[in-house]
């Protein structure tokens, strides 16, 4: 009857009272795998984070279709083409309008410290409605006026306090601040300006209003994207890259993830991270393993087969997954608060990301246990009493 009764024990009370059998051990693990659960999402992190700053231009412009020249890499380092290119597509039937986009990069001088740094300045017509930032509209009146900008509220600290009324060197002119607007900085624009599209060419001496980055083009809903952009390709030249949204924003985040060699270095961090828990989980299993190993043996020599008792290691990872991927996640939720405090880029905790780093954890540490029950599938009850 005890026998009965002991072979109809679950498993999971033994794979508890494995763990807090040492209680230093089991802190240790916890912090590693706590330590592990943070890099891993301060790499997947920042990689997303990475994934939006290549989009965030887009995500502000209103369009469906962009031109750009074949020879741009992304949407902030741009060769530029004639407007007029543009300007030939606004017949196209199905397109309701066309808009010039001007975007580059100026010296930027900090009104505070005199020291000067590289700002993204974003130009455009201002009849078009081209900017989905509602401050914008607001400032349209103020962005007619000779050598004036609308500053990035959220740009970085090294670039001043951002107020209206400001005035400072931007290029080798001086403008004045007369609005404020909110988007995010990205890993190639720590901080940005909205000007008109006469103050862009007065920033740049020696480029035509005609020589544009990117050329805008909405269309009727009731038209198919794909359709008129194959209208569009045999009517323009085969220097310019036409592309919807979705295309456009893919186009960008693959030179970032790849061109730009970040993806790279995000995933070697990762894998890194996730092969350093590996190992040290499977030290502190496997410890646990060859201290009960007696126990085990005795179980097998009742009658307990391999799998029961390997189950319950497997028990035991699971278990550990769960404690060190609580404290490992809030961490990393101060973390990305703080990075986007001090940085302002578009890093934040999601529901997928957070799953996905769970699944890794529970990958992890059941990796380590079912190298640590090697020694209980072998073990035989004769080998050690």
């Amino acid at each position: 009857m005890r026998l009965r009764k002991l072979r109809s024990w679950g498993g999971p009370p033994l794979a508890w009272l494995n763990l807090i059998y040492a209680k230093n051990r089991l802190v240790v693990a916890i912090a590693a795998i706590s330590f592990a659960v943070t890099m891993i999402f301060m790499q997947f992190g920042l990689f997303v984070a990475v994934l939006k700053g290549a989009t965030l231009v887009y995500d502000h412009l209103n369009f469906d279709i962009v031109l750009m020249s074949s020879k741009s890499l992304e949407a902030t380092y741009t060769q530029t083409f004639s407007r007029k290119q543009l300007y030939r597509v606004a017949g196209v039937e199905g397109v309701t309008s066309v808009m010039p986009c001007y975007i580059g990069f100026k010296a930027w001088r900090n009104p505070e410290n005199k020291q000067k740094r590289s700002i993204l300045v974003m130009g455009f017509n201002l009849e078009d409605r081209i900017l989905k930032i509602a401050e914008v509209h607001k400032h349209l009146s103020d962005l007619q006026r000779q050598d004036t900008v609308l500053l990035n509220l959220l740009s970085r600290q090294e670039y001043g306090s951002p107020k209206v009324g400001l005035r400072t060197e931007l290029g080798k002119r001086r403008i004045e601040v007369v609005g404020l607007f909110s988007m995010s900085t990205t890993f190639r624009a720590d901080a940005s300006v909205i000007v008109s599209d006469q103050n862009f060419v007065r920033l740049n001496p020696g480029r035509s209003i005609d020589d544009i980055d990117l050329g805008l083009i909405t269309i009727n809903p009731k038209y198919n994207i794909n359709t008129t952009i194959d209208q569009l390709r045999q009517l323009l030249p085969e220097n310019i890259e036409i592309l919807n949204r979705s295309q456009a924003e893919a186009r960008d985040q693959e030179f970032w993830v790849r061109a730009s060699l970040i993806g790279y270095v995000f995933s070697i961090g990762a894998f890194v991270s996730f092969t350093v828990g590996t190992v040290i989980i499977y030290q502190i299993l496997y410890t646990d393993v060859t201290d009960h190993i007696q126990e085990y043996a005795t179980l097998k020599a009742i009658g307990y087969g391999s799998y029961p008792l390997a189950k319950v290691v497997l028990q035991e990872s699971l278990i550990l997954a769960v404690l060190g991927f609580t404290p490992g996640f809030f961490i990393g939720l101060g973390l990305y608060q703080i990075i986007y405090m001090v940085t302002k880029l578009p890093i934040a905790m999601s529901l997928q990301l957070g799953i996905l780093v769970f699944i890794f954890t529970v990958l992890m540490c059941s990796i380590s246990a079912i190298l640590s029950i090697r020694k209980i599938i072998v073990i035989h009850p004769a080998d050690v009493f």
